[in-house]
């Protein structure tokens, strides 16, 4: 009778160990990690409201080579740093095409007035300065704030 009970535990703790394993494997073999949909990192819906509820305003950084250091929004005034460092004014910041006007004490022939287009996400800003007939300078910016 010992010696059935003693077989007994022994498939027992076998059956749960198998069930365990320490491999990541369960007793068919296959893995027992499992992913979810939230494991991926895709923005939330949160912060991708809280950057289209932003707008326009705030701080921006170009992403290409700029005389622009940095452009600030605040409603319908703009303010730039850097090489290219003058305050400035939104019209139409409702708009789909908000402009930007520069009012530089040295002007810049490249960047007096552009084009605002904002990313759908709010998450980036191209300003398309007007220029000759065949287009002016670009600007990429993302926010820095």
């Amino acid at each position: 009778m010992r010696a059935v009970l003693n077989v007994a535990v022994l498939g027992l703790v076998a059956g749960l160990l198998a069930g365990c394993g320490g491999d990541g494997q369960n007793a068919t073999g296959t893995s027992a990690t499992t992913t979810t949909a939230s494991a991926t990192q895709e923005p939330t819906k949160k912060s991708t409201e809280k950057a289209e509820a932003k707008g326009l305003a705030g701080t921006w950084k170009p992403i290409n080579e700029s005389p622009i250091g940095t452009l600030t929004i605040t409603g319908t005034t703009a303010e730039t740093t850097g090489q290219l460092a003058c305050p400035g004014a939104i019209t139409g910041a409702d708009s789909t095409e908000p402009v930007l006007t520069l009012d530089c004490t040295t002007p810049n022939d490249d960047r007096k007035r552009g084009t605002l287009e904002l990313k759908p996400d709010g998450s980036a800003l191209v300003i398309t300065w007007d220029g000759p007939s065949w287009g002016g300078a670009i600007d990429s910016l993302k926010r820095a704030d």
